[in-house]
């Protein structure tokens, strides 16, 4: 069960995410998209990075605890199947990273239905990837590491990361074509290495042998580009 596994890993590295992305801008460029005076939800908001952006305007919910410790503003544990929060009370619901992940996810989008209002939107930030499909690029050359360790469950539903899956899930929403974004997440090898730490798949290998073979492949200092999509859902009125 994904939600069992991620309650678990996120209480053995609370704030590892936000310190991983941050430096690639990803949090204050889906900030930028919710309009000034929005009533907004954080969904999966972790330990606040993007609350942060977002401001006074904001409420988070997180299923962890332990992030929620490290967040600062107006926040609440809870599912994100079952929102602690009023019919049509959101204009605006963001997700970095998170929405992918979720078990039941036709549930999830029924609250999500619930809670925004008519008009309103749920913008997601999706992982993509690596954008570079050969050698040079630490993020690239740390999958292909891992090719060989993957010892975790599959987490979430493989529709929540495709457009057609979208279109699916969200039938009678106003779905708009996935916005495809890249961030450099390249520097020293131990900026790098922040990133590529908060992978999931790191669960259960031999991390030390990972980072080792890593830093033999791409140095002290590397490239490392990731994509995103921008996945934009408008709930009819």
């Amino acid at each position: 069960m994904s939600e069992a596994f991620l309650r678990a890993f996120h209480a053995a590295h609370a704030g590892a995410m936000s310190r991983a992305f941050e430096r690639g801008g990803s949090y204050e460029r889906l900030a930028a998209l919710v309009p000034p005076g929005a009533r907004v939800l954080d969904l999966a908001c972790g330990d606040g990075a993007l609350l942060r952006w977002l401001g006074d305007r904001a409420i988070g919910i997180d299923v962890s605890h332990h992030e929620l410790e490290l967040a600062q503003g107006r926040v609440a544990q809870a599912r994100a199947q079952a929102l602690p929060i009023a019919a049509n009370a959101i204009d605006v619901c963001t997700c970095h990273l998170a929405f992918m992940l979720f078990d039941e996810p036709e549930r999830v989008v029924a609250e999500l239905a619930r809670v925004i209002a008519p008009g309103g939107a749920f913008l997601a930030v999706l992982g993509g990837g690596p954008t570079a499909e050969g050698p040079r690029d630490a993020f690239h050359e740390f999958l292909a590491i891992l090719d060989e360790e993957r010892r975790i469950p599959a987490l979430g539903d493989p529709r929540t990361r495709r457009e057609t899956g979208w279109r699916e899930l969200f039938a009678g929403w106003n779905v708009a074509p996935f916005e495809r974004w890249e961030i450099d997440l390249g520097g020293t090898f131990d900026e790098i290495w922040q990133f590529a730490s908060t992978s999931y798949e790191l669960s259960g290998a031999n991390v030390n042998a990972i980072r080792d073979e890593l830093h033999a492949r791409v140095g002290d200092r590397g490239a490392c580009r990731a994509a995103m999509f921008l996945a934009r859902a408008e709930r009819v009125g």
